[in-house]
């Protein structure tokens, strides 16, 4: 089985410069709330820019998840929730699988 290193450097360039990003916007933004002092207004951007960075990681690996509990059980793609059976040409190609490997004697894949 092979083993993947995590490299937390291009992750790390990434929240940096989303928060540089953030914070560039809250000092060009900072007339729209001239009673909010510059230092809260940046702690402000940095920390929803690190909340929406950490919302949007845990809808990607719930997402994830799902799929592939779905796919390790039996389903052709988790999109397919979305209709009420599988597409026609894939129960067609089944059927034909079937019968092409019960004329051959052997047990489909």
């Amino acid at each position: 089985m092979k083993t993947h290193v995590f490299n937390a450097s291009p992750v790390v360039r990434l929240v940096l410069a989303a928060e540089l990003l953030l914070a560039l916007a809250a000092v060009a933004g900072a007339d729209l709330v001239p009673t909010v002092p510059l230092p809260m207004l940046l702690l402000y951007a940095a920390v929803g820019g690190l909340l929406l960075v950490a919302v949007v990681v845990l809808a990607a690996v719930a997402s994830l998840t799902v799929s592939q509990f779905v796919l390790r059980h039996g389903g052709t793609d988790a999109q397919w929730f979305w209709f009420r059976s599988e597409p026609p040409g894939l129960v067609e190609l089944r059927r034909q699988t079937k019968a092409l490997a019960a004329r051959s004697g052997r047990e489909p894949s």
